[in-house]
């Protein structure tokens, strides 16, 4: 497993939820040090402190293990679709248009 690669996945979540590391501490109830050295990649956290990281930070566990993971095409969808759902409802429409034609490309449907 590589710790600095979901040490990694961890910081850029927390700063893009706008957290410091000492709010996403207090939230887990462990030091900042501590989550300093998880997102370094210096120590590997225990199964309970990572659940309670990536509910802290609301993702799912798959967010935060996708360059670690074997099945990275499930993850990569579920990736998507959080990013999608983010968009306006005419921002949805506009990338699936554009998928749409993507995928005939792909398929040779075209």
């Amino acid at each position: 497993m590589d710790a600095t690669k979901i040490g990694k996945r961890i910081q850029d979540t927390r700063k893009a939820r706008g957290l410091t590391q000492s709010d996403l501490a207090a939230k887990v109830d462990i030091t900042p040090k501590y989550l300093s050295n998880i997102e370094c990649g210096d120590k590997v956290p225990k199964f309970e402190t990572f659940v309670a990281i990536a509910n802290a930070l609301e993702v799912d566990a798959n967010t935060l293990l996708v360059d670690v993971l074997h099945v990275s095409s499930a993850i990569i969808s579920t990736e998507i679709s959080q990013k999608l759902s983010a968009l306006s409802p005419a921002e949805q429409r506009r990338l699936k248009r554009v998928l749409d034609v993507m995928i005939e490309e792909a398929s040779g449907q075209r």
